[in-house]
């Protein structure tokens, strides 16, 4: 059956449910997207990326700095000497320590005209934002299939139990049967015995099966962002209940191929990977290039906050932060930076970028033959299951055929006891091997569909 992982992108418009009704999978997936810790880890990536991707602007948008001091200037006691002008002989000249108030305010606007670096790290930076949008698509998929996983060993453990419990009924009525035949003489007393540990062992296997379901339970729960103590109940698709046989193959493998080289975020993301390598390299190789911006200033200093005025109201001195048109300096112009040598760190940034780059090549080419292994894998496996589907239907209808003969040749004192028993276990096993098999299915045609980016 096709799993529809394409559901979570749409979970967000699913209202939640408050009741604590049984799951259906895609009341799983959408509840998944709400509340996976997997997913906010993955979300706070890509946002951290994002954040990056806008830093990356500030080594080609304009840059505004506004200085401002308000403090006291202090000056030490000073000991000199100055030539008379007239005589020529030196005169000692000391001054007190002195102190007064200063002010200062400045704006400097640089704005990068030529920076070739700066501009490959803007590509650099968007390249890495793709990676990590594409990285958080992809876990996406993985959450959404190991939900749909978990909730199918739920499921499995469920009807695992289910048959266990029947099986253990059916030893229950063995004992009752060989106890009756011994009471009318036509069994041993070992019979009685026989009977009674088999009984046990079929207890044991149902006690070992509800442990099976509570930690699949917990396990969902915690694939679900939930505690693990959350009791989880779930509802089975019709497909993996009903008696039909899974029927027809998935596409051919160049199709799915196709698909997965169109859909697949990993292969995406390994795509932006490489870009933002090819970007670091560029911006590496052009640190060694001049830079060009241009610059302007304008600042203002002085002994008074505001202007200073006499008796008259005249003013005698200009405020700091008075009249911007007087008692200023400012200046504009182009400044030319080429950065000639810095220790090699500058070499030793491109051999890094270099080395970089080679890394994310061999890790794309890597992820392509995971993503290719994977579909092709996730096929076969979807195929074969289907093959042992039909095979497990036909055995355990076999199976109840001769359970159903054992007991009418035992009822008719044609067959023993242990033909009885061991007519029922092939037929437990035909059960649980249909059951396993009928999910295993399920889940193989969820795999497929994320290796190929989406449903099938």
């Amino acid at each position: 059956m096709t799993m529809n992982l394409t559901l979570l992108a749409l979970a967000l418009a699913v209202p939640l449910g408050a009741t604590a009704a049984p799951l259906t999978l895609d009341d799983a997936l959408a509840l998944a997207a709400r509340q996976s810790r997997d997913l906010d880890i993955a979300r706070a990536d890509a946002s951290l990326a994002g954040a990056d991707g806008l830093g990356a602007w500030q080594g080609v948008l304009p840059r505004l700095d506004l200085t401002s001091f308000a403090g006291h200037q202090f000056y030490g006691p000073n000991r000199g000497q100055v030539v008379d002008p007239t005589s020529g002989t030196l005169i000692p000249l000391n001054s007190a320590a002195i102190g007064y108030e200063a002010y200062s305010f400045g704006l400097q606007l640089t704005q990068p005209l030529v920076d070739l670096a700066a501009i490959r790290k803007v590509s650099q930076a968007r390249a890495s934002e793709r990676a990590a949008a594409r990285g958080y698509d992809e876990s996406r998929l993985g959450v959404a299939f190991d939900v749909t996983r978990r909730f199918f060993e739920l499921v499995k453990a469920e009807r695992t139990l289910q048959v266990l419990e029947k099986a253990a009924r059916r030893s229950g009525e063995l004992v009752e049967r060989a106890d009756a035949l011994f009471a009318a003489g036509r069994a041993q007393k070992l019979d009685t015995y026989s009977a009674r540990v088999n009984l046990g062992n079929d207890r044991i296997q149902v006690e070992q099966g509800r442990t099976r379901l509570v930690q699949a339970r917990a396990d969902l729960a915690l694939a679900l962002g939930q505690p693990g103590d959350v009791a989880v109940e779930v509802v089975a698709p019709a497909g993996v209940e009903g008696p039909a046989i899974p029927s027809g193959e998935p596409p051919p493998l160049d199709v799915l191929m196709a698909r997965a080289r169109e859909r697949r975020p990993s292969l995406a993301a390994a795509k932006a990977q490489v870009e933002a390598a090819q970007a670091s390299l560029s911006a590496a190789r052009f640190a060694y290039w001049p830079t060009l911006s241009a610059q302007a200033s304008y600042s203002r200093s002085g002994r008074y906050a505001l202007d200073r005025k006499d008796a008259a109201g005249l003013v005698v001195s200009d405020g700091t932060f008075a009249d911007p048109a007087r008692n200023y300096n400012a200046s504009i112009g182009l400044v030319l930076s080429w950065n000639l040598f810095a220790g090699r760190s500058t070499e030793a940034g491109l051999a890094r970028a270099e080395a970089s780059w080679e890394k994310v090549r061999a890790t794309a080419g890597k992820t392509s033959d995971g993503v290719a292994r994977e579909v092709t894998s996730a096929r076969q496996t979807v195929v074969a299951l289907a093959v042992q589907v039909g095979l497990s239907a036909d055995n355990l209808t076999a199976a109840e055929q001769s359970l159903a003969l054992a007991r009418q040749r035992l009822e008719a004192g044609l067959a023993s006891q242990l033909e009885v028993r061991d007519a029922s276990l092939k037929f437990t096993q035909a059960e649980l091997s249909l059951v396993q098999a009928r999910i295993d299915h399920a889940v193989a045609t969820a795999d497929l569909a994320r290796a190929v980016g989406g449903a099938l």
